[in-house]
């Protein structure tokens, strides 16, 4: 009988704008870390938060929205509570974008945190509860639709759903 071998995993990433979330996930040491413990194995959410704190709970949330991770619950100590692992184990990068495109998308991800919260600010503003038409929304910021698919993509605030933006509605 031979030991059982995780299945490989593989996301493909064939948008541009899927680069900026990857890119992302790995920005911090906090992420990275969080990241790397999340690969091990199951993870407790007390476990995460023991030995990162708050990093451990936007890093999760970051995570979620790009399906990086998978969650189940867990019994521990007589109590249910989640516990999170790596979805993925590789990725494969299948696209191809101009020097242009190429710009585009590094300016969103390289963008520092107060650019950035200020427009995720005004988003938000034209995104409403109603959620906003994308095409509307990258003319209004004068942004190219790659810049605000970027944007979207780097964000936890919001998504695309169809060709409008809408709130990530948060679970209770």
């Amino acid at each position: 009988h031979r030991p059982r071998r995780p299945m490989k995993r593989t996301k493909l990433i064939n948008d541009p704008a899927e680069l900026v979330a990857l890119f992302r996930s790995v920005d911090s040491p906090g992420r990275r870390a969080v990241l790397a413990r999340l690969a091990e194995g199951w993870t407790p959410i007390s476990e995460l938060q023991e030995k990162f704190g708050e990093e451990a709970f936007s890093s999760i949330t970051y995570f979620e929205k790009f399906k990086l991770v998978e969650s189940r619950w867990e019994v521990r100590d007589g109590k249910p509570e989640k516990a999170y692992r790596t979805f993925y184990n590789a990725f494969q990068i299948s696209t191809s974008f101009s020097f242009e495109e190429t710009q585009e998308l590094l300016t969103v991800v390289l963008m520092d945190e107060a650019v950035f919260e200020a427009l995720e600010v005004k988003i938000l503003e034209m995104v409403g509860e109603e959620g906003g038409f994308a095409n509307d929304i990258s003319r209004e910021l004068e942004l190219t639709s790659l810049q605000l698919k970027g944007l979207v993509r780097r964000s936890v605030k919001f998504d695309y759903k169809g060709h409008n933006i809408v709130l990530i509605k948060e679970e209770k």
